[in-house]
């Protein structure tokens, strides 16, 4: 029995180890995708339940943000891309690769480095092999910078402008994939 609880301890530091690894190429199309639709039309995308058949979207216009809760089966999603002018078919497809990686959300984050503002890709994992016996659900989140990053000797993401300093992004400290993206496991999504 012992045995078992150490195992589970440790199971979600060695699902970070893997998870990217095994879901790169996936999870790179997911961002770049994103972006492409984020720069005609501001959203978030969240796949609220844990069978990934309920979403929420988010429209970002110049003065507010639109919250629109769907079920995939539902017509009013269609409807509602179409009304604000995304292409339906990509978000669809986006939504669908989400749901195979388990992704639950995906947003732009802005932040300033030197007075500069950039923008970040945030995702959020929701796998069952992240929760462990008599643990809280936990989220794979991963940072997707679009230049390299600094690093401490325990490759925990720094503040640029303050090399001493971890770079908290929602209050959690990132560890380092490579050096544009970084993950933490956090207690929430979002």
């Amino acid at each position: 029995m012992l045995l078992w609880l150490l195992g589970s301890c440790t199971y979600s530091k060695k699902f970070t180890q893997t998870y990217y690894k095994e879901n790169e190429s996936a999870l790179q199309s997911i961002r770049q995708r994103f972006i492409q639709e984020y720069d005609k039309n501001p959203f978030s995308l969240e796949l609220k339940d844990k069978y990934l058949s309920r979403i929420g979207l988010e429209i970002h216009t110049d003065s507010i943000k639109y919250i629109y809760s769907f079920r995939l089966d539902e017509p009013y999603l269609l409807d509602t891309l179409d009304k604000y002018h995304f292409d339906v078919k990509a978000v669809i497809e986006l939504i669908n690769d989400m749901q195979k990686a388990h992704c639950t959300w995906i947003t732009n984050l802005d932040y300033y480095e030197k007075r500069q503002k950039k923008f970040l890709v945030f995702i959020s994992v929701r796998d069952k092999k992240l929760t462990a016996f008599l643990k809280p659900e936990k989220y794979f989140t991963l940072a997707f910078f679009d230049q390299p990053q600094p690093y401490d000797e325990k490759e925990r993401l720094l503040d640029n402008e303050d090399l001493t300093k971890n770079r908290l992004i929602n209050g959690a400290v990132f560890r380092k994939i490579n050096d544009t993206v970084s993950y933490a496991l956090t207690p929430k999504y979002r």
